[in-house]
């Protein structure tokens, strides 16, 4: 009995201890450290200060029991797990849930961040400080909510033409069928394999578009709360999902973090999917019908990935006017994706269009900034949107 009861006590603390680590983890990454110190130090606080509790009534020299040991961990953990919220209130669930996002990759999908919820629904709830109620300030509405599309916002104006590059920086690409359906070769990689496929190329199509038989043997899941999205197909238009894929190359030029639509019906023949406007707008095309050729050539300066990011940011803008006419915008964007994003510009349009950049928002991170906005603005119907973006 003495046996089950310390691998019982073991166990437990283990699992608690694990859970307390990450939980610290992920408070650490949300205020930007790095991820190895941030690990380090969350090891040391949850494991530390448990070593010192099992050596309590102890003799000097003596060695604590396993039972001892495993409750020590289970007390100190629970603790922590439980007062959490005293110093960091309302940062408990999504300091967990980035802590497991930043693991996942190595437990191939059997730890889901989204589990934080239920971890932070089973522990008791305390009451964090309350936020003092500013006087005389008045809320203003939020906007619209903003619409998970795939589609760019609009520019004040089309770029200038790229410069027409040297011969060693093009592509020349072999195509197949008629001018409006032409197939290219284009390599996918995923987090298991890459895979060498034949690809439609459609100046039509916002998003690029894979089936998932072609998901599944490069690795890439289609988890249940993916981002969704309306595309178009031959069968008329249809809601699916929106997957990440960490690169794709056209013709040996590399493209990183594209956002694919799944769309089984998308695929025809040989060809898994459509290659669109997000990967090609990177490229200046040349079709040369007659010799069933495409020419694709970098564009100088292509940056903006707003096409890529977009699906994967929930954008949330509050404004407050205060009593000396100012008008007050607190933007917060959450990174929903498992990248970078390194910067995300947004248009907030009231009487005129203002931006504002949030920068260096991490994996499952809420980035937020705050915008004021001078007395004499009319600011009663603002919306929000995303101008661009970089990985």
């Amino acid at each position: 009995m003495r046996i089950l009861l310390a691998i019982l006590c073991i166990v437990g603390g283990i699992g608690a201890s694990a859970i307390a680590i990450l939980l610290m983890m992920g408070t650490g990454l949300v205020r930007g450290g790095h991820p190895w110190l941030v690990a380090l130090i969350a090891v040391a606080v949850v494991l530390l200060p448990a070593r010192a509790l099992a050596q309590v009534g102890v003799s000097s020299g003596g060695r604590p029991s396993a039972i001892a040991r495993g409750t020590a961990m289970i007390m100190w953990s629970l603790g922590v797990l439980i007062c959490f919220p005293l110093y960091f209130p309302g940062e408990r669930e999504d300091s967990l849930r980035l802590g497991l996002a930043s693991v996942e990759p190595w437990t191939q999908g059997h730890l889901d961040s989204s589990l934080a919820a239920e971890v932070h629904e089973w522990l008791p709830a305390v009451e964090g400080r309350i936020v003092p109620e500013e006087a005389k300030k008045e809320k203003i509405p939020k906007p619209p909510p903003v619409a998970k599309k795939a589609r760019r916002p609009a520019e004040p104006a089309k770029p200038p033409p790229p410069d027409l590059p040297e011969a060693q920086d093009e592509v020349v690409l072999p195509t197949e069928g008629r001018r409006g359906s032409l197939k290219i070769p284009v390599t996918i990689e995923g987090r298991r394999a890459s895979e060498e496929i034949t690809m439609i190329f459609d100046t039509g199509a916002t998003l690029t578009t894979f089936n998932r038989a072609t998901l599944r043997k490069i690795g890439i899941r289609v988890p249940q709360d993916a981002p969704r999205m309306q595309v178009h197909t031959a069968a008329g238009p249809r809601e699916t999902q929106v997957v990440l894929v960490p690169r794709l190359w056209v013709g040996g030029f590399e493209v990183e973090g594209v956002s694919v639509a799944v769309c089984d019906p998308c695929a025809t023949g040989e060809a898994v999917g459509l290659l669109g406007l997000n990967v090609s707008e990177r490229f200046l095309v040349t079709v040369d019908g007659a010799r069933e050729e495409l020419v694709l050539s970098p564009r100088t300066g292509a940056t903006n990935r707003a096409t890529d990011v977009t699906p994967w940011v929930d954008l949330e803008a509050e404004a407050t006017r205060w009593p000396d006419g100012r008008t007050e915008v607190i933007l917060e964007a959450e990174n929903t994706s498992e990248r970078w994003i390194e910067r995300l510009t947004v248009a907030i349009q009231c009487d005129e269009t203002r931006y504002a950049d949030l920068n260096d928002i991490g994996p499952r991170q809420i980035g937020h900034v705050e915008v004021s906005i001078a007395a004499g603005a009319n600011c009663e119907a603002f919306q929000v949107s995303i101008d661009s973006a970089v990985w």
